[in-house]
């Protein structure tokens, strides 16, 4: 009669767990890369007195209200995907404001 042996299998399961999960639990870490460190007001470079807000697109159609909303609303996000989909909403609103002021 043929027999299995359940620990060849059992070991080579729990093996796999041990070394895969290190590799499962990195992309849970991407997912919640990028979250600001720092209070909004020291997000933003300064030449000189004049804040710079180069790294948010379109920030030179935006008020300071507006770019403070845009990284706080960024910050509350808790994964990548979220993010980029709220950074394509984005750059679509302030593609079409610059297409209606002609910037």
């Amino acid at each position: 009669m043929l027999t299995t042996k359940p620990f060849p299998a059992i070991l080579f399961f729990t093996a796999f767990v041990f070394f895969a999960s290190p590799l499962l639990a990195q992309t849970e870490e991407e997912q919640q890369e990028e979250s600001f460190s720092q209070p909004v007001e020291n997000l933003t470079g300064h030449v000189g007195d004049v804040p710079v807000y180069s790294h948010i697109y379109g920030a030179d159609f935006m008020n300071e209200q507006e770019r403070c909303n845009y990284l706080l609303t960024l910050d509350g996000m808790k994964t990548k995907k979220e993010r980029d989909e709220f950074r394509a909403r984005h750059r679509d609103k302030i593609d079409r404001l610059r297409k209606e002021r002609g910037g």
